[in-house]
């Protein structure tokens, strides 16, 4: 039998995971200042960096949908990533119609001048815990972004008046 949660011991843990998102946008906009880049450029490299880093590189129209840009929308800003030196469009697979995004050495260099240090930091304070603890954050934020998700998918916008 599941031992009851208080409600307040939830709260806190969702307030928690907000407030950590909050920062994590923070971080992105120093990013962007750092780079004398626009806030959607940077989330968009870091996007781009992310899905090279797993293996699964994003199409215009994926990053578009990440981003929440218009694929014309998109299309400029990759011009100017493109034109910064942080972005190259390619065509890789055996469809040469698809369009593959990937990142230059140049903005992975900056990213990880940047990012690294934070890294570092995080590791460490996680080392504090142990596998099975970890596992059930990683469990609890997996979970809770899979409903955020869900819930985001299913649901439609109230109308304004």
């Amino acid at each position: 039998m599941t031992e009851a949660v208080p409600a307040d011991a939830c709260a806190r843990v969702l307030r928690s995971f907000t407030a950590f998102s909050a920062t994590q946008n923070e971080l992105s906009r120093f990013f962007a200042r750092s780079m004398s880049m626009h806030t959607t450029d940077a989330a968009a490299v870091v996007q781009i960096i992310e899905a090279e880093e797993l293996g699964r590189p994003l199409t215009p129209a994926r990053l578009a949908e990440r981003v929440g840009l218009s694929p014309g929308a998109t299309s400029i800003l990759l011009g100017r990533l493109e034109e910064a030196g942080y972005v190259e469009r390619t065509r890789e697979g055996s469809d040469r119609r698809i369009v593959t995004l990937r990142s230059t050495a140049a903005i992975n260099a900056a990213a990880d001048e940047f990012f690294d240090p934070l890294q570092q930091q995080l590791e460490e304070l996680l080392g504090e815990f142990t596998a099975t603890q970890l596992d059930t954050i990683a469990r609890a934020a997996d979970r809770l972004r899979a409903a955020v998700e869900s819930y985001l998918g299913h649901s439609t916008p109230p109308a304004r008046d």
